[in-house]
């Protein structure tokens, strides 16, 4: 017997075999409906973002053209939002949009890309408070469990598909009494297992991969090849883990259906109950304070602000010095002192929201630590930063966000504090919000740890399974 007739064997047993093919096809039909999926959603993306970036263009050129309008001798449209105004021009009548478009493989996983702001309108008021609200309606539920995706299936489904395949690789043979009469030909059942586990997983991580790669030139995901050699990497990875698994649980000399429990078993612990025991000790642990309190803080320290605006404007330009030129100290502008008032707010929301980001922080830290107890979620991680959908790339985005609204206030809040009249010929000067987004190689050197660890469980187990073929005799 050679190793291309257990192929063959193990092909016509597949074609016989009336309830795995349903199995298969009912996963291969999962894959295509989870692509279609996440496409589904990554369109809603790109639709939404073109909204905003159009609604952000259509109003500045409006204020463009209102104040070209002026400038020939017209009248605002409003005494109450005079564009030559730099708290109007600067605030949210001029604001500007920025976008964080979908990532290169986001059809593929749309992981933190549904809970978290991917555009925001920036203007002199941008502060803490508009980093911690979303602005999208979302589904409760879908928020709760997570969108239907690739690598849901994948983190998900495909190890119970790869269990179904092969909890009984060996276990059969040695309980229908077909062991002693392989293993009576030149071939060892070490080969044997590994040809009947190689046909599976060429079978299984072959659908995985191809529906990959579909979705990835259907949508453009091809013009990041680290990215999807990152994605392809963990889903060979993580399927190898659970086929050397099983393997190994064949080699106890245990029936079938024990095989199959302690499989499910292992499934359950490693996939479910360990990730959600994580994450539940992260918001035990470290529990995020409430965004009441940030509610709170910014109503009780506005209506501080409306009363001590005279002090402390004065406080601001002492620690402003540069900001100072221009100002009448003796008789401030309403909207000098309506900018010390904001001011106040925004750092007593720094204050508050401090707190927050420490406490999110050390929930990050204790799930970094423990993700090794599971591949699942070390999977996940490569497979969510391969897609352009995780933390990482949004917490990028936001700093930049930060810095544009850095600039944006240093244009426009001299001006309010001298009081002064603009027009519109500042508009070429005021600042432009370009994202530097980060590269396959940023990606790439988040992945390699997970991955190393991943590719050690893989070995580790393999080893041991194949130590325990090995031992393996037709008398068994």
């Amino acid at each position: 017997m050679t190793i291309r007739t257990v192929l063959r064997n193990e092909w016509r047993l597949l074609m016989a075999d009336r309830a795995l093919r349903i199995v298969l096809g009912l996963f291969a039909g999962l894959l295509v409906y989870a692509l279609a999926n996440g496409i589904v959603w990554m369109r809603f993306q790109e639709r939404t973002a073109e909204t905003v970036h159009a609604s952000g263009v259509d109003r500045v050129r409006a204020l463009e053209q209102e104040l070209v309008d002026i400038a020939n001798g017209g009248e605002p449209a409003s005494r109450f939002a005079d564009p030559r105004s730099p708290s109007v021009l600067g605030g949210p009548t001029g604001s500007r949009t920025v976008v964080l478009e979908p990532g290169a493989l986001a059809a593929l996983a749309v992981g933190q890309s549904d809970i978290l702001p991917y555009y925001y309108d920036v203007n002199i008021y941008t502060n803490e408070a508009s980093f911690q609200q979303n602005g999208e309606v979302e589904n409760p539920l879908n928020l709760m469990v997570g969108r239907f995706d690739l690598a849901f299936v994948v983190i998900y489904l495909l190890p119970l598909l790869v269990l179904a395949l092969s909890f009984n690789v060996l276990s059969e043979e040695r309980e229908q009494g077909t062991l002693a009469l392989t293993l009576s030909q030149p071939v060892s059942a070490r080969s044997v297992v590994l040809a009947k586990l190689a046909f599976r997983a060429v079978l299984v991580v072959g659908m995985v991969l191809a529906v990959s790669v579909a979705g990835a030139l259907a949508t453009g995901g091809f013009g990041s090849p680290g990215r999807m050699v990152l994605w392809c990497a963990a889903v060979v990875a993580y399927a190898l883990f659970w086929f050397a698994l099983a393997a190994w649980v064949n080699t106890l000399r245990r029936s079938s259906a024990w095989n199959a429990t302690v499989l499910v078993g292992a499934w359950l612990v490693l996939v479910v109950v360990l990730p959600a025991a994580v994450n539940i000790a992260a918001g035990l642990l470290h529990p995020l304070p409430s965004r009441v309190g940030m509610i709170t803080a910014q109503r009780e320290a506005s209506n501080d602000a409306v009363n001590r605006r005279s002090e402390l404007l004065a406080r601001y330009l002492e620690d402003h010095p540069e900001m100072s030129e221009g100002v009448v100290e003796d008789e401030p502008g309403l909207g000098a002192l309506a900018w010390a008032a904001t001011d106040a707010v925004n750092n007593r929301l720094e204050e508050v929201t401090a707190e927050h980001d420490a406490r999110r922080a050390e929930q990050i830290v204790l799930v970094n630590r423990y993700r090794f107890l599971s591949p699942a979620l070390l999977a996940q991680e490569v497979l969510i930063d391969a897609a352009g959908t995780g933390d990482a790339r949004f917490a990028l985005f936001q700093s930049q966000v930060r810095a544009f609204a850095e600039r944006w206030r240093q244009f426009f809040v001299p001006a309010i504090l001298a009081d002064e009249m603009m027009n519109a010929s500042v508009l070429p000067d005021v600042p432009v919000f370009r994202l530097a987004d980060e590269t396959g190689g940023d990606a790439a050197s988040r992945a390699v740890l997970p991955l190393t660890v991943l590719g050690g469980l893989v070995l580790l187990v393999g080893v041991g399974a194949g130590v325990g073929l090995g031992r393996v005799r037709g008398a068994d």
